[in-house]
């Protein structure tokens, strides 16, 4: 009785070039701009200060999405009791 399942794995697949299997990625040069140095250690609040400076002349993405998640938060709720309110003075007749 043979097996013809086991013939199969008797054999050795075809060798592999190594170089069908390198993929090139062109490399491109960083613009972006380099950040600026850090003040010395020695001072701790100019690090800060130059930090939080740095940081406030750009856009206010963050208080946007407080602002839009406070209106969400408070919305619903609000919305709600309009309805609920209006339904009882609907049905109060």
């Amino acid at each position: 009785m043979t097996d013809r399942g086991n013939e199969r794995y008797k054999r050795l697949p075809p060798v592999v070039d190594p170089d069908a299997l390198v993929v090139e990625v062109p490399a491109f040069e960083d613009d972006r701009p380099a950040p600026e140095p850090v003040p010395p250690a020695a001072a701790p609040e100019l690090v800060a200060a130059t930090q939080i400076a740095q940081g406030s002349g750009g856009v206010r993405t963050i208080r946007r999405t407080q602002i839009s998640a406070a209106l969400v938060i408070a919305g619903i709720p609000i919305g709600v009791l309009a309805v609920v309110a209006i339904a009882q003075i609907l049905l109060a007749d």
